[in-house]
């Protein structure tokens, strides 16, 4: 038996990591698409304006992908850049008027319904299990950035 959970052998059960995968798609499917985009705005929404160093390390992808994801969103007219006026080498990115009202739609579709099928402590536990996975894999990216 090994402790790689990507490998592990649990009698023809799928392993823990193909099912946290499949069960993450679903949810991200359920929120309305593209869980980035959608964390982007929440983040924007929440915090004000942020630069794009800071949007990578909240959301830990990579700097091509974020800009790609960046522009993207800027071309929909959801997000500006701007450069920031107490540091012009640094850009900003702001929700738009309509970047403001995708923040405010509703991005619980089906959330109530699909987590419903746990109990209040099984949620609390998933919540804590999830916060250790997040926790576990931003000291992993620490030491392998070095940092």
């Amino acid at each position: 038996m090994t402790d790689d959970p990507r490998t592990e052998d649990r009698g023809g059960e799928e392993s823990l990591h193909a099912l946290f995968l499949r069960c993450s798609n679903i949810i991200s499917r359920r929120i309305g698409g593209n869980a980035s985009r959608r964390q982007i705005i929440a983040l924007l929404n929440e915090r004000g304006a942020l630069t794009q160093c800071e949007l990578q390390k909240l959301l830990g992808i990579q700097a091509g992908s974020l800009s790609e994801l960046v522009a993207r969103m800027e071309k929909f007219g959801v997000i500006t850049r701007a450069p920031d006026e107490a540091d012009r080498r640094r850009i900003v990115i702001r929700l738009t008027p309509l970047g403001e009202e995708r923040a405010r739609e509703p991005r619980t579709i089906g959330d109530d319904r699909l987590f419903a099928a746990l109990t209040d402590g099984e949620r609390r536990a998933l919540r804590e299990m999830l916060q250790k996975i997040e926790d576990a894999h931003n000291r992993w990216k620490q030491e392998v950035d070095g940092k």
